[in-house]
C-alpha cells in the first residue's frame, strides 16, 4: 500500500516540476525574442533568425511572437517586428 502512495506522490511532483520548468523556458524564449525585436539597429527581423535564436520550430516561434504582440510584415511574411 505504501508503494502505491509513494508512486502517486512522485508522479504529482514530477508533473508539477515539468509544468514549472516549461514555463520558465518559455518565459526565457520570450525574453530572447523581445530583446532581438527591440534591437534599435533593426526594425524588422527575419523569421528564420528568430526561430534559430530560441531553437524552436516555426509553430512554437510564431505562438511566442504573437504572445509578445509582434506582427509579420504585410509585404513579406518572412520578417517580423514588435509593435509598440
Amino acid at each position: 500500500m505504501e508503494e502505491w502512495i509513494f508512486s502517486v506522490v512522485n508522479s504529482v511532483i514530477v508533473s508539477l516540476y515539468g509544468i514549472f520548468s516549461n514555463n520558465r523556458a518559455r518565459d526565457r524564449q520570450k525574453q530572447i525574442l523581445r530583446k532581438r525585436l527591440l534591437n534599435p539597429r533593426y526594425k524588422w527581423r527575419t523569421f528564420k533568425s528568430l526561430c534559430l535564436s530560441i531553437r524552436q520550430d516555426e509553430n512554437s516561434t510564431k505562438e511566442l511572437l504573437i504572445e509578445l504582440g509582434a506582427h509579420a510584415s504585410t509585404k513579406s511574411k518572412d520578417v517580423w517586428t514588435l509593435v509598440d
